[in-house]
């Protein structure tokens, strides 16, 4: 919640304003005070309203293989000209899991892969959401790996967006990786959360998806079932912590899990 707050405080923050710009500074400061090696994707991303600079930025916990387990967020909020949206479900909860989750495991990897802990820019359309306008920051990432011949590295990629609401309900993404899935949903049943972590299916298009079409193992963890999305009402009172705690609880309790099945495929 101590992020949480802090992402909020900083007010709406959209790809390109300055307060974005903060609001990746603090990430940074946050990856590097958990000891993290942290690294940037600076790009011009053409939109609807011109082009904006846009920065991915993401924490390097080693592993000793060649694999890489991506744990991602997006921490932009989309832009309202009618009303303050600050996003505190919406990038907010999500990228303040990340943080934590960062802090914890740079303690200890329970994995032999290194885990990046990735903060999308540009996942919010800046007008109406469609394949151009949207996703940018994850597009432009994947673009960066294929460059660099290192998206094969990739074994998993675990995305959160919306994860910290009072009445929390999961349902198991039809764009995701089955295998993943299950691991995530099985971590969740083994403590206790299938309240939270349903078998219902449902169809998501969110940061995962650059991934997904280029063949990399992905699981978007997200609840879409948000009274307050994208209105001025997403604000701090409407999180969880317990919920937040959760949902960081069952990612680690799986990355063990899914660290094998990386392993053997």
């Amino acid at each position: 919640m101590r992020h949480a707050t802090a992402i909020v405080g900083f007010g709406p923050h959209p790809p390109g304003s300055e307060a974005q710009r903060k609001v990746g500074d603090y990430i940074i400061g946050q990856l590097k005070s958990s000891r993290l090696e942290v690294q940037t994707q600076e790009f011009q991303a053409l939109t609807p309203n011109g082009s904006l600079n846009m920065r991915n930025i993401w924490g390097v916990l080693p592993g000793k293989s060649g694999k890489i387990i991506i744990l991602a967020s997006h921490y932009d909020s989309k832009y309202f000209k009618d009303f303050q949206f600050v996003g505190a479900n919406d990038g907010g909860s999500s990228s303040a899991i990340l943080l934590e989750l960062a802090r914890v495991l740079s303690h200890g990897n329970p994995t032999e892969h290194a885990i990046w802990f990735v903060f999308f820019d540009g996942e919010e359309a800046i007008r109406e959401w469609s394949d151009f306008d949207s996703l940018y920051g994850s597009r432009e990432f994947v673009k960066m790996m294929n460059g660099q011949q290192k998206l094969g590295s990739i074994g998993a990629l675990v995305l959160l967006d919306l994860v910290g609401e009072k009445d929390l309900a999961f349902h198991r993404d039809t764009n995701s990786t089955p295998w993943l899935v299950d691991t995530i949903w099985s971590a969740a049943a083994r403590l206790g959360h299938s309240d939270r972590f349903r078998q219902t299916a449902t169809t998501l298009i969110d940061d995962h998806i650059p991934f997904a079409q280029q063949g990399v193992p992905v699981v978007d963890i997200i609840d879409l079932e948000y009274a307050y999305w994208h209105t001025a009402e997403d604000t701090l009172d409407k999180l969880s912590a317990e919920n937040m705690r959760v949902v960081a609880e069952v990612v680690l309790n799986a990355l063990p899990d899914v660290g094998a099945k990386v392993s053997s495929r």
